[in-house]
């Protein structure tokens, strides 16, 4: 470690000596900082210690610090994996800045927290730029209308002609997939034309 991140590091000793949640909560924040400094003051070997740290010293904070440090990890390309696994598979309050915007959340990573944790997350996921046919089937599995919304009208997600024949038929008696559903570039005409004759006549004039 270089002389500038031995100084901070020393720095933080008295607060690592405490047990106090709100000590380790200045602690992670803190570590956190000068783990993210522009500076280059740490090794790559320093970053893979620092993160580890921090990732073992998480589950011992405020939410609240949890929360902040997902939302500068989900801006940080390429930020420690594991870390950003374990706090994406957090309370939604703490994962969804994470689920939203991380680059580092693959759709293997997506589709495993489709899965497993809450309709929250999968709220947050089905509204991320960007992910693909198989996340977008995960997240249909689940039947649930407010995660399906968000994914009709999520113009950058990737629809497999499943799902899209799937949400057609669905748009029968749930009238709020329909305008979004027919706006969506990726909408098959003869898909459009099939809603023709369950649609408001607004919607028909748009067909």
């Amino acid at each position: 470690m270089t002389a500038a991140a031995t100084d901070s590091a020393l720095d933080l000793l008295d607060l690592a000596r405490s047990q106090t949640s709100r000590d380790r909560g200045v602690l992670v924040e803190n570590m956190t900082d000068l783990f993210l400094s522009p500076e280059g003051r740490l090794t790559e070997r320093d970053r893979t210690s620092m993160a580890e740290i921090i990732g073992k010293l998480v589950d011992e904070v405020e939410t609240t610090v949890r929360r902040s440090l997902a939302e500068r990890l989900s801006v940080t390309p390429g930020a420690p994996r594991e870390l950003v696994l374990k706090l994406s598979a957090d309370e939604a309050g703490v994962a969804r800045p994470l689920l939203l915007a991380s680059d580092v959340l693959k759709d293997a990573d997506l589709i495993r927290l489709v899965k497993h944790r809450s309709q929250e997350h999968r709220l947050a996921i089905a509204m991320r730029a960007g992910i693909g046919s198989d996340v977008g089937d995960a997240l249909i599995e689940h039947g649930e209308e407010d995660v399906i919304e968000a994914l009709i009208r999520n113009k950058d997600a990737v629809l497999s002609r499943q799902a899209i024949d799937y949400m057609v038929e669905e748009s029968r008696r749930i009238d709020r997939f329909q305008e979004p559903l027919l706006r969506r570039q990726d909408l098959p005409a003869p898909l459009a034309m099939r809603m023709f004759w369950w649609v408001s006549a607004a919607l028909r004039r748009h067909i």
